[in-house]
């Protein structure tokens, strides 16, 4: 999707670079907010459909890629929680 907007984007930017920082700013706010983590978590297994979904056949040939991503992600996300939280206590 995100390559819809940016046609000559690299496809390593969004995926070591883009997301992460998304997942780490998603935990963070949640820590900030005193919102729930499983939200965070939940919405960081999504952050790979931003560059993996063009068309069905895409998302159909990369669902490993989503999981295995989805799940680094979202450890990243539950980190940035768990660190912000201990520092606001």
């Amino acid at each position: 999707m995100i390559y819809l907007v940016f046609q000559q984007l690299n496809p390593l930017v969004p995926t070591l670079l883009i997301c992460p920082l998304i997942a780490i700013i998603i935990g963070m706010m949640c820590a900030i907010l005193h919102s729930r983590v499983t939200l965070a978590l939940g919405a960081a297994l999504l952050l790979p459909l931003l560059f993996i979904t063009t068309n069905i056949a895409t998302i159909k040939s990369n669902l490993d890629s989503w999981a295995m991503y989805g799940i680094i992600y979202a450890l990243m996300t539950y980190g940035a929680f768990r660190i912000t939280s201990r520092a606001r206590s």
